[in-house]
């Protein structure tokens, strides 16, 4: 009989047995059907050498056990008992067969064979030696009983078995038995060794699982893009990051040419292509990528041949990303370099040239009331004095970029503040008749963490520049916007800001105008010291307002279209506070 631990692993794997027990309900029912059919057909020609009746009946009630059968299977209700009950009763109906087709005369004892067969399936190695056993016993008993007339043999045509001598019975038993030991032994090998082939292919199976899911998790998501290509060069596979990098999904880049992908103008798919198997000259390299829905954008790509087991190359993957915040990123600090040597001037600058200044600006004033000055001479004073202002706001603007802010940070209403700036803009002289102006407001009261001082200098540069830019008069809105977002903020402050969580709120405050508008090549270089389109403004103004912004966790960003206008956004931390001050 199995072992317990047979048994265990028998029930630890009730999906298993049950195929079993299927596959032999199944046989049975095709051995039952081929011998009835045979019966019937050799019936209908010539007289078989047994009674059929009892025959019809044996077969009847075996199709009837395998409809019981395959009904308790359905409830997979202690599957393994059930294997035990379909082997005894299969046992006694094979010996039931063997009686009734002549004893020892019969032709069917083969017929305990597939039970053996089926007993190792089921029930192990040991089970299957334990009813081969079973088997040769169940036959030497039949015979026996038969030959001592215990139980009345069949009547069978030959009657050859009452004339058989003792050592034809014996070795009939003993030929039956040790083929049934022999098959029970090869078959319970040939089980266990399957049984250990399925449960390796099991876990090769599982490894394979592991690894694909590993793969397509590592694959789906690295930051990097990857884009595989066969030897054809048609794409093999293309992850999200790769789509989200080009705006190209991958089902409309599959089995396409790199020719029809964003990368046409990489020269190491060129060079691959050419000639697979040498190496590539330039295999890292920086190109421009056209996206689907979007601007180009600077993308780094690595390409590597992908070779197989002879070192011939199978294909190409490409792995890239997106550079346009690495070279955002390498601006800032390129600004922020130029920003520091430039203050550093800037305060040698306003230190040499702010006192001489003063006392020549004196000089000419006192000029001007002693001296009775007409005509040209009156102009080149006027010259003088106005050139003399204009040197003392230089200074005063190289002072203001060159010395750090001391920031007090406050809640801030915003609309008044703007109010209060364009009024003040309105009585400067700086804006022309035909220009308007309006603030709008989504969140009434909305206010901000700021330096009040501070922020009112950066709206008047704001505002001054966007009615400069509109010199025939023209429209400036400002809208005052909340915004959610689920990051930080990438400047922080760095004088005295307050910790904020990772989740911010923020305000976005737009200044639109209906002005000139500004070059692409203008946007470029509009953050840079000293750059300017007009002749009189001296390419600071935005520099100084960015800085502060900076300094107080804000940003700045800015469109603009040639004849349009532009449109300049502030961003900064949403004040929590309920009180506010302007």
């Amino acid at each position: 009989m199995p072992t317990p631990d047979e048994r265990g692993r028998a029930s630890e794997a009730p999906a298993g047995i049950l195929v079993k027990l299927k596959w032999f309900v199944g046989v049975r029912l095709l051995l039952a059907s081929a011998l009835l059919g045979s019966a019937v057909i050799l019936d209908l020609h010539e007289r078989l050498p047994f009674r059929t009746p009892p025959l019809y009946g044996l077969l009847g009630l075996t199709f009837a056990l395998s409809l019981v059968y395959a009904l308790s299977l359905r409830s997979q209700w202690r599957l393994y008992w059930q294997g035990l009950v379909q082997i005894a009763l299969d046992l006694a109906l094979v010996s039931l067969l063997v009686h009734l087709t002549g004893g020892l005369d019969s032709v069917f004892p083969f017929m305990y064979i597939f039970v053996v067969f089926a007993s190792a399936s089921v029930l192990e190695r040991r089970g299957g030696l334990v009813v081969g056993i079973l088997s040769g016993l169940l036959y030497a008993f039949l015979v026996l009983a038969e030959w001592t007339q215990v139980v009345r043999p069949a009547e069978f045509a030959g009657g050859l078995a009452p004339l058989r001598s003792t050592g034809y019975a014996v070795y009939q038993v003993l030929i039956h038995a040790v083929a049934f030991l022999a098959v029970a032994i090869l078959s319970g090998h040939l089980a266990h060794r399957l049984r250990q082939a399925g449960q390796e292919l099991e876990r090769r199976g599982l490894d394979l699982r592991n690894l694909q899911t590993l793969h397509r998790a590592i694959v789906a998501n690295i930051s990097s893009g990857l884009m595989t290509l066969d030897l054809a060069g048609r794409v093999v596979s293309f992850n999200e990051a790769a789509e989200r990098i080009t705006g190209y999904p991958f089902a409309a880049l599959r089995d396409h040419s790199w020719r029809e992908t964003p990368f046409v103008a990489c020269p190491a798919l060129d060079e691959f292509f050419a000639n697979p198997n040498a190496p590539l000259a330039n295999p890292v390299l920086e190109i421009t990528v056209d996206r689907q829905d979007g601007p180009p954008i600077p993308v780094g790509v690595s390409c590597s041949p992908l070779r197989g087991a002879d070192g011939e190359a199978a294909g190409l993957v490409a792995i890239f990303q997106d550079l346009t915040e690495r070279k955002r990123v390498e601006d800032q600090l390129r600004r922020a370099d130029r920003l520091a040597a430039l203050g550093q001037l800037a305060a040698h600058i306003a230190h040499e040239v702010r006192n001489p200044l003063a006392a020549i600006s004196g000089a000419v004033e006192v000029l001007r009331e002693d001296l009775s000055l007409e005509g040209p001479n009156r102009e080149l004073i006027e010259i003088v004095l106005g050139e003399a202002h204009r040197l003392k706001l230089i200074t005063g603007q190289f002072l203001d970029f060159a010395k750090p802010q001391s920031l007090l940070f406050r809640p801030c209403a915003v609309r008044p503040l703007l109010e209060e700036t364009l009024r003040l803009l309105d009585r400067s002289g700086e804006r022309h008749p035909r220009t308007a102006w309006e603030v709008t407001e989504r969140v009434p009261g909305t206010s901000v963490l700021a330096d009040a001082d501070q922020l009112r200098q950066v709206v008047w540069n704001l505002c001054l520049n966007a009615i400069q830019a509109m010199p025939d008069g023209g429209r400036l809105t400002v809208a005052i916007e909340p915004e959610r977002s689920d990051r930080p903020s990438e400047p922080q402050p760095t004088h005295g800001h307050p910790d904020e969580s990772a989740s911010v709120e923020w305000v976005v405050i737009a200044f639109r105008d209906t002005g000139r508008g500004i070059s692409p090549e203008g946007l470029g270089r509009l953050f840079d010291p000293f750059f300017t389109t007009r002749p009189s403004g001296t390419g600071l103004g935005l520099v100084i307002a960015r800085k502060i912004l900076e300094s107080m966790g804000g940003t700045i960003e800015v469109e603009s279209q040639i004849d349009i206008g532009s449109t300049f956004r502030i961003r900064l931390r949403r004040a929590k506070a309920a009180a506010a001050v302007s």
